[in-house]
């Protein structure tokens, strides 16, 4: 007897795990005991982190326009399939985990994510130090009759997340119904936990994957595959073979087979020595056989010392070999000498081609990561594994400029901390601090009238700040940082100016590193030599009595 399975996880999982049982041949019924819903959320600034944690394929499902935000972060992903939606929702993904979000964090961490946002649920685990979680998505729980609940009894219900197994054991308690008649299937060890005890059995299934859960389903869902007698609840009770069939009765003996064979044998084969005997037909083939043996006895005997290696002609006498033509070979001979030059050269210029194509390669890589370099730091992101790749590629030709950028990515500079950091200070530029109130009332007399010639940009302080922040806005931190320099204010600019300072150095170094790759230079990472050490060896201390 096949019994009923039971889906509560909600849309668009449960029609996909129904879709797979039902092509193993089972009746199923999908009962969601939750529906996934977006949540209203603020998109918090992408530049604080290194990477997008995605616990769940909901979270692309239901982010909304604010997911076009994090594009450009690499997704560290739990499960298969959440990184296949992150994919197909044009992420690009760096790390895939196959175990608990724990795990992926901590192998995210291993590759240089220092900071990662979570976009999750609304019902989660705690986040670590390092991640910060928002809410984009809720799982609100679905109504579920009680007559639903009872008429689950002798089916298996497949359980795909603890809050699942706890509103379940929950609404069998509610409606009266038997736990000890229904059997549950979960995803997991803390699923199965999460359920209590008391039901029929409770199978684990092999991996946490709905594949797994579905395969344990089809091979159980024949209610002869279960225990009756674990049915207090073991949670391996499903997973215990008991034999249904009857073992087959033995056959005759291995001996008395082996003689009845060989009795039949020797039979046979005093059957054909009397045929041989007594038939005609034997001796009219045995006469044939002997004429032939003769036949070719003769043949042999008088054509002995014939070795036929020439044609005959007309007389019957062997003709002579024609004469060779030593312009025909000497022709082929300068055929085969032009064919074999012409090999040699196009073997000449594919060595030349591939040569070629590996050095555009290697171009090639040394541009992605140059350009990989510059984009982090317009982020502010620090460089995880791209610092290693920067300096296998560009230490040896570039040192200083691979020395500054790898120190520069640890304490990153970007447009938009400039630009805040300007408005912050902009009071305290605008007016020189060290005048008196009698040079203050000089200088607003000074300024009433301002002569200068046509074309000439402004002196007034506050057309210097408002250039120096349209500048910024260009990306002309330079030029931005000389009005800067010539405000009344500008000693008190000094952490400002320094940070303009080390963003220009930065993408000079950036500049000459694109340069580099661009002719050529950038060398291909190479594996790290091995260091055999010398031998040691120990020299005898002189002997006291005068020996060696």
């Amino acid at each position: 007897m096949t019994r009923m399975v039971v889906v509560l996880r909600p849309e668009p999982g449960a029609t996909r795990t129904a879709t797979a049982l039902r092509a193993h041949g089972l009746a199923v019924r999908q009962v969601p005991l939750f529906a996934v819903v977006p949540v209203d959320w603020t998109p918090p600034t992408p530049t604080g982190f290194d990477g997008l944690l995605l616990t769940s394929a909901n979270a692309v499902r239901h982010g909304g326009a604010g997911l076009d935000l994090f594009k450009r972060l690499p997704v560290v992903a739990v499960g298969a399939a959440t990184a296949a939606a992150a994919a197909e929702a044009g992420f690009a993904v760096a790390v895939t985990g196959d175990d608990d979000a724990r795990a992926v964090v901590a192998a995210a961490r291993d590759r240089g994510f220092a900071r990662l946002l979570h976009l999750a649920g609304r019902e989660r685990a705690p986040t670590e130090d390092g991640v910060e979680a928002v809410t984009v998505y809720a799982g609100d729980a679905v109504a579920v009759a009680a007559d639903v609940v009872r008429s689950f009894d002798d089916a298996l219900v497949l359980v795909h997340s603890a809050r699942a197994a706890t509103r379940l054991a929950e609404l069998v308690d509610d409606a009266g119904a038997d736990r000890a008649r229904i059997a549950l299937i979960a995803i997991s060890r803390a699923v199965g936990d999460a359920a209590g005890t008391g039901w029929a059995a409770i199978a684990i299934a092999a991996a946490p994957t709905d594949s797994a859960i579905v395969a344990l389903a089809a091979a159980h869902a024949d209610t002869r595959a279960i225990d009756q007698r674990t049915r207090g609840g073991d949670k391996h009770a499903m997973s215990d073979y008991v034999p249904t069939d009857r073992p087959r009765a033995r056959g005759p003996k291995m001996g008395v087979i082996l003689a009845l064979i060989g009795l039949a044998f020797v039979a046979g084969l005093g059957l054909m020595g009397y045929a041989v005997r007594t038939l005609p037909w034997f001796a009219n083939l045995q006469a044939s056989s002997a004429a032939s043996t003769a036949a070719a006895q003769k043949l042999a005997a008088s054509s002995s010392g014939y070795i036929p290696s020439q044609p005959l002609g007309p007389d019957g006498q062997p003709q002579a070999n024609p004469p060779v033509d030593t312009t025909v070979l000497a022709t082929r001979e300068a055929t085969l000498a032009a064919q074999l030059t012409a090999l040699e050269a196009r073997a000449a210029a594919i060595t030349t081609d591939a040569s070629a194509a590996g050095g555009q390669a290697t171009r090639a890589e040394g541009l992605m990561v140059a350009f990989a370099v510059r984009r982090a730091l317009d982020r502010g992101v620090g460089l995880g594994y791209l610092e290693e790749q920067l300096r296998l590629r560009f230490g040896q030709a570039q040192p200083r400029a691979t020395t500054l950028l790898i120190q520069t990515a640890r304490q990153p500079v970007t447009l938009e901390d400039l630009r805040q950091g300007l408005d912050t200070i902009a009071p305290d530029i605008t007016t020189s601090t060290g005048e008196g109130w009698l040079d203050t009332i000089q200088h607003q007399i000074d300024s009433l009238v301002v002569l200068r010639k046509a074309g000439t940009p402004s002196p007034m302080p506050t057309d210097r700040l408002a250039r120096a922040r349209r500048l910024l806005e260009a990306g002309q931190v330079e030029a931005a940082r000389a009005e800067v320099a010539r405000l009344p204010g500008a000693a008190q600019a000094g952490n400002w100016m320094a940070a303009a300072r080390r963003y220009v150095v930065a993408r000079q170094a950036l500049d000459v590193i694109e340069n580099t790759a661009l002719i050529g230079q950038a060398g291909q990472p190479q594996p790290a030599p091995v260091v055999i050490p010398a031998p040691v060896i120990v020299t005898p201390a002189p002997d006291p009595a005068g020996g060696v």
